[in-house]
């Protein structure tokens, strides 16, 4: 049995990211595995990350990844012994922003983040970045495919999850996201397993590893 955790199911879902839960219990499912997805979001008082084999959460509007941080906080401890103890996670969109040491917001605010990783977030006052990528990983010999759209820098990040090849709109970024043990973040949205399946079938592989 692979039991999941969707993380803000609710106000976390920009660009139909429901959709990789959907994928990634269908991989699962197709693998004769037993799938359990609990959904947890900001009225919850008691999460425990240690007890799931995946986390998930999907990419919202600023204002509701300020709301998530500010309630994922009191659960710092136990997503970071979840991190330690290589639960698999994805998290995508501006969600993985969480997790860096700081955000420096639109408003000249800065926000401490939950210190998993070193990297920090630098919120832009008038720009967005936005367009179709093109990608390449260290996973696999593969292409990714997905969409982009932000208005933020992340910087010191020293293992990224992709290169990108191709981009399209007013993105210019030669790297996107982080991977760390078994943690893995993007921007790329769309949502990123529906379009990409090799990926979805990557992360089911670790998740039942």
């Amino acid at each position: 049995m692979a039991k999941i955790l969707y993380l803000y199911y609710d106000i976390m879902n920009l660009y139909g990211e429901n959709g990789n839960i959907r994928m990634i219990e269908q991989v699962l499912k197709n693998r004769g595995v037993e799938v359990v997805c609990d959904r947890k979001t900001i009225t919850d008082t008691d999460i425990d990350f240690t007890q799931y084999d995946f986390i998930y959460c999907g990419a919202g509007t600023e204002l509701s990844r300020d709301a998530c941080l500010k309630h994922l906080k009191q659960f710092g401890e136990s997503l970071k012994s979840a991190f330690e103890n290589d639960t698999v996670m994805l998290f995508t969109g501006n969600s993985y922003e969480m997790l860096g040491k700081s955000i420096h917001t639109a408003s000249d605010e800065d926000v401490e983040g939950l210190n998993i990783f070193d990297f920090t977030v630098e919120e832009q006052k008038k720009n967005r970045y936005s367009g179709d990528v093109k990608l390449t990983s260290k996973l696999c010999d593969k292409t990714f495919i997905g969409y982009i759209n932000k208005c933020s820098k992340v910087e010191g990040i020293e293992n990224p999850l992709f290169k990108v090849e191709v981009m399209a709109g007013s993105l210019h970024c030669t790297e996107d996201g982080i991977r760390e043990r078994n943690f893995f973040g993007t921007q790329v949205t769309g949502p990123i397993m529906v379009k990409n399946p090799d990926f979805a079938e990557y992360i089911a592989s670790l998740v039942l590893a």
